[in-house]
C-alpha cells in the first residue's frame, strides 16, 4: 500500500471509534437519568497504529489487499464493566442494536488464555457514512471488568518490554496475579447487590439535591427572598441529616409548594392582562 494511501484508508475506522464511544457513552447516561444501575462503567476506544498494523500483517502474513478483511481489530472499542455478571449483560444490549452486526465472539472468561488473560471479544461489523458513501467496517469490542483491564494493560506491558518473550520467572507471577483477580471478581460478585444498592442510592441522593436547588432557584423568581430562605434552610437541615428518604419527602413537598406559587403567579399575570385590556 503506498504510504499516501494510510490515513485515507483509516479515515473511516476513527470515524467508527468516535461515534461508538459517543453511543456507549449516551446508553450509560441513558441508565443513569432512569435512575437504573447500569453495567457499563467507562468507554474507551482507539484505532491500531499503522506499526501495529504491519507487525500483525507480518506475523500473520496477511497481504496488504487483505488487510481490511483479515485484521480484525484494527477499530478497538473497550468497554468496562465493574462485575463480572454485566459483561453479559453488555453483550446483550450489543447485539440487540441494529446499528451493529455481530460477526464473532471469543469468550477469553470461559477460555482464559494460557497466558492468564480474561475477556469478552465480540467481533462486528459497523457502518460508517464517508464522504464517498457508506463503508461497513470490522471493528473488536472488548468487554471486561476493571480488574481484568487492569491485569491485561500490565501484561501487555511486560510483553511489549520483552518483545513476547516474558521470562518464566514474571510469566509465573503474571499467571498468579490472574488467579489473584478471577478471586477478586469473585468477591465483588458476592457484593454485587449491597454495592448497586449503594450506588443507586448515591445517584437518587443526587438527582433529588439537583431538582431541590432548581426549585428553589425558580422560587427566588416567584415569592420574597424571606420566604425562600426558610425554605432553604429547611433543605440544608434535611440534607445535613443524611435521611434519604425525608429528603423523598421534602422534593415531593417542594414540588406542591412551587407549583401553588406557579398557580399563583398565574393568576396574577392573567389578571393583569384583562386589566390591561
Amino acid at each position: 500500500m503506498d504510504i499516501i494511501m494510510w490515513h485515507k484508508v483509516l479515515s473511516p475506522y476513527v470515524m467508527a471509534v468516535d461515534e461508538l464511544i459517543l453511543k456507549f457513552d449516551s446508553l450509560r447516561r441513558e441508565f443513569q437519568e432512569q435512575g437504573q444501575y447500569c453495567p457499563i462503567e467507562h468507554v474507551t476506544g482507539r484505532v491500531k497504529s499503522i506499526s501495529s498494523i504491519l507487525d500483525k500483517m507480518a506475523k500473520k502474513n496477511i497481504p496488504p489487499e487483505k488487510m481490511e478483511e483479515q485484521i480484525e481489530d484494527i477499530a478497538g472499542i473497550r468497554i468496562i464493566c465493574q462485575f463480572t455478571e454485566d459483561i453479559n449483560r453488555v453483550a446483550s444490549l450489543i447485539t440487540s442494536r441494529t446499528d451493529i452486526e455481530l460477526v464473532e465472539i471469543k469468550d477469553y472468561i470461559r477460555n482464559q488464555k494460557q497466558s492468564g488473560y480474561r475477556s469478552y471479544h465480540m467481533v462486528v461489523h459497523y457502518e460508517v457514512n464517508t464522504i464517498n458513501g457508506p463503508k461497513k467496517i470490522l471493528v473488536e469490542i472488548q468487554i471486561r471488568t476493571m480488574a481484568m483491564d487492569f491485569w491485561a494493560t500490565t501484561e501487555h506491558s511486560l510483553q511489549y518490554k520483552y518483545k513476547g518473550q516474558i521470562p518464566e520467572r514474571v510469566g509465573s507471577r503474571l499467571s498468579n496475579a490472574a488467579d489473584a483477580i478471577i478471586s477478586l471478581d469473585s468477591e465483588m460478585s458476592s457484593v454485587r447487590d449491597e454495592i448497586m444498592d449503594a450506588q443507586l442510592s448515591s445517584k437518587l441522593r443526587y438527582n433529588l439535591v439537583e431538582d431541590i436547588v432548581n426549585t428553589i432557584e425558580s422560587l427566588y423568581r416567584m415569592t420574597s427572598k424571606r420566604e425562600v430562605e426558610k425554605i432553604q434552610e429547611e433543605f440544608y437541615r434535611i440534607y445535613q441529616s443524611g435521611d434519604v428518604e425525608e429528603l423523598v419527602r421534602y422534593h415531593h413537598q417542594l414540588d406542591l409548594i412551587a407549583q401553588a406559587y406557579h398557580a399563583q403567579k398565574n393568576r396574577v399575570d392573567e389578571g393583569i392582562k384583562i386589566s390591561e385590556e
